[in-house]
């Protein structure tokens, strides 16, 4: 089996499809944890693990086809390509920010802050943050719209991708630094301080910067064209793991993203037959992703008035929904075109 693969043009991308479906479930596993009975150190560590690499998928499939779209264009083509996907994100994180905001005057109302300090918090979190009160998955949204935007500026200054992933890279650290330095504010003074402060004040943990690296990874390999084989990923996943036991947080927050790299690849080197399943995947997972703290909210608030209940049961009725969801959307569009 080779161990460095060549992209070949025209293949289908079926296997990336099931992917988001299978890793759009494993994130409702992440919000719902219905292993939070278990007792076993490897089982937990393994579904972790599963989880952690999810929303990197997402991103680093976005990149990929987003350049896959950009391919045989001109510069005025390729900018309207990318303006034309931030426009759907935008909508799409407006749109589902919109639907969540019931549970988010709900998140107010518990709080007991005054109005104002509401309103500005609302402001903050939308702009800046993306996690209101259990929408707080929508931050992968936001994350991509900054990236986006960035992407666009590069792009329209013809500044090449790896110069792209440079800068990418160093917006990736920059965050990290400061948002570890946030957690030790007491030792800082001056100037260090302000900076800090006004970081976390605003930023959080820095969360809406940290997605770009991976969308241009993904831009990365639909630009170069070459992936590991499937084996060389498994090996290279598990060596991962390996070395991530004894290895600082800071260190595992890369290793996981190499990781994330590899799964993706991995996912390239499987190649399924067309069929018309596959299409329906793609809708479900996003489907599944947008709404599912939606139907959590409902079954652990409306139905067994404990709310954010964490569990099995919480894991299973979300899914149930969730697809329940999609198959009625799905069957609606189907009518109406």
């Amino acid at each position: 089996m080779r161990s460095f693969v060549k992209l070949e043009e025209g293949r289908n991308y079926n296997s990336i499809d099931l992917f988001k479906l299978i890793f759009a479930i494993a994130v409702v596993a992440a919000h719902t944890n219905p292993i939070v009975t278990w007792t076993n150190p490897a089982a937990i560590n393994l579904v972790v693990m599963i989880e952690e690499w999810t929303v990197p998928f997402f991103y680093i499939a976005s990149g990929f086809f987003l350049q896959n779209g950009m391919k045989g264009k001109n510069k005025e083509e390729q900018q309207a390509r990318i303006n034309k996907y931030m426009l759907k994100i935008i909508k799409m994180y407006c749109i589902w920010t919109l639907i969540s905001f019931p549970l988010t005057i709900y998140g107010y109302v518990v709080s007991d802050n005054n109005i104002i300090s509401c309103v500005l918090s609302y402001v903050k979190y939308f702009l800046f943050v993306g996690k209101l009160y259990n929408s707080y998955h929508l931050s992968y949204l936001l994350a991509t719209i900054y990236a986006l935007f960035l992407i666009k500026l590069l792009h329209k200054k013809n500044i090449d991708v790896k110069i792209i992933f440079l800068i990418s890279a160093i917006i990736y650290v920059i965050s990290e630094i400061l948002s570890n330095a946030a957690g030790n504010l007491d030792n800082l003074h001056g100037i260090e301080y302000n900076v800090v402060y006004l970081f976390q004040y605003v930023f959080n943990n820095g969360g809406v910067f940290k997605g770009m690296i991976y969308l241009v990874i993904g831009i990365m390999i639909s630009t170069y064209r070459y992936y590991f084989g499937k084996l060389t990923c498994l090996v290279g996943i598990v060596g991962l793991n390996i070395v991530e036991i004894s290895m600082h947080e800071y260190v595992i927050h890369w290793i996981t993203m190499a990781e994330s790299m590899l799964v993706f690849m991995f996912c390239l080197g499987i190649n399924l037959p067309n069929s018309k399943i596959w299409p329906k995947c793609r809708e479900y997972s996003t489907r599944i992703y947008l709404s599912h703290l939606i139907f959590y909210s409902f079954y652990t608030f409306v139905i067994i008035h404990e709310p954010n209940k964490l569990g099995f049961d919480s894991f299973i009725v979300t899914v149930v929904l969730c697809l329940l969801y999609a198959a009625l959307v799905s069957k609606l569009k189907q009518r109406i075109n």
